[in-house]
């Protein structure tokens, strides 16, 4: 069953230089308990949709366009009132934001910010929501938690503020919880610590997880599919592993190639020129193709489908280097391959100049 459901999304935001189109005809599906990784450069609008699904594009000039569609549990949630979007948010779906170090009030304890999500979503006295923030402190794996309930944010470490934020998104028992970049700031050693326990917390909660990430590393760690978005559409989507071993997109593969690999042994990166364009002044044709080291001339007049890419053989280990959950080597051995799609000339049949490639 779909959880949650985005058809043809298209988010503006007005800004001095214009208003900038940073979502685009978005199509994206979640399934209940599935764990989806959402990948992209900055600029490429993956937190702009985190905010589209809860409601809380910019004010003013965030616009989610007419013709959008978020549906969560089959209740559309673009045009709902603001009451129903307020117990959506937490209550069937949660965030975990950006920057640990500031994302919690500085000048309330630590307990009494996770006490004000469980008051909000759950019946619960003051005391019961006290014991219950001090459970999920616990669940979290921040130790002594009472101690911490009475902490304030900065005289905790970036890794236990990220856990605590974990425990305040799910104070509320969500069905999706949505994490935007929650290792950033974070050493390597905790970032692997905070991506084990989001994937444990959703395996053993059962819930559905988007975990929104630049680097596909991160994303390997944690997801079983993963939805590679650039300049405001949405260019790949495969199951990890093939998308790792096999990328599609000339993008994709440029995403791979910008990050150390064991398999390789490179000794230098190899970055992909350029940037993501402007949101307020989109290319023609392909968006990636000022940038595509493959650019064709059809490239630059005529933008491409997602085309439907062939379903890859699951590989029996995974590339060197990949950061692949626990468990998450026999859950993809055991299940259908994800359809593949990509948006690029080089997928169809005639090739981008109408000759087979």
């Amino acid at each position: 069953m779909n959880l949650l459901e985005i058809r043809n999304l298209r988010s503006s935001i007005r800004t001095p230089d214009g208003t900038a189109s940073a979502l685009d005809g978005v199509d994206l599906t979640i399934k209940e308990g599935e764990s989806v990784g959402l990948v992209g450069e900055s600029g490429s609008g993956k937190s702009v949709l985190a905010l589209s699904v809860l409601g809380l594009l910019p004010e003013p000039g965030g616009t989610i366009k007419d013709g959008s569609s978020i549906r969560f549990r089959g209740e559309e949630l673009v045009g709902a009132p603001g009451k129903r979007l307020r117990a959506v948010r937490g209550g069937g779906i949660a965030m975990v934001f950006q920057e640990p170090m500031t994302a919690l009030n500085p000048v309330l304890k630590v307990g009494s910010q996770i006490r004000e999500s469980l008051l909000s979503h759950r019946a619960l006295s003051r005391r019961e929501a006290r014991a219950e923030a001090g459970r999920l402190l616990s669940e979290v794996g921040i130790p002594a938690p009472e101690d911490a309930l009475d902490s304030y944010p900065h005289q905790l470490s970036g890794g236990m503020r990220q856990r605590a934020m974990i425990a305040m998104a799910l104070a509320g028992e969500p069905s999706l919880l949505i994490a935007d970049e929650p290792t950033t700031a974070l050493d390597v050693t905790t970032q692997v610590q905070v991506l084990d326990l989001l994937k444990d917390i959703q395996e053993r909660r059962g819930m559905a997880l988007l975990l929104i990430s630049h680097d596909p590393r991160v994303v390997s760690r944690a997801c079983n599919r993963v939805v590679v978005l650039y300049a405001g559409r949405v260019i790949e989507v495969g199951s990890m592993r093939d998308v790792l071993r096999d990328p599609l997109h000339p993008y994709s593969a440029g995403l791979l190639d910008s990050r150390l690999s064991l398999r390789r042994r490179r000794r230098e990166l190899t970055p992909i020129p350029g940037e993501v364009p402007d949101a307020t002044r989109w290319p023609p044709g392909c968006r990636f193709h000022p940038r595509c080291p493959q650019v064709m001339g059809r490239c630059r007049t005529e933008e491409p489908p997602l085309f439907q890419g062939p379903n890859q053989p699951q590989p029996e280990e995974p590339e060197a280097g990949a950061m692949v959950g626990r468990q998450g080597r026999e859950k993809d051995r055991s299940a259908e391959p994800a359809p593949r799609r990509t948006r690029c000339w080089l997928a169809s049949d005639d090739g981008p100049d109408g000759e087979v490639p």
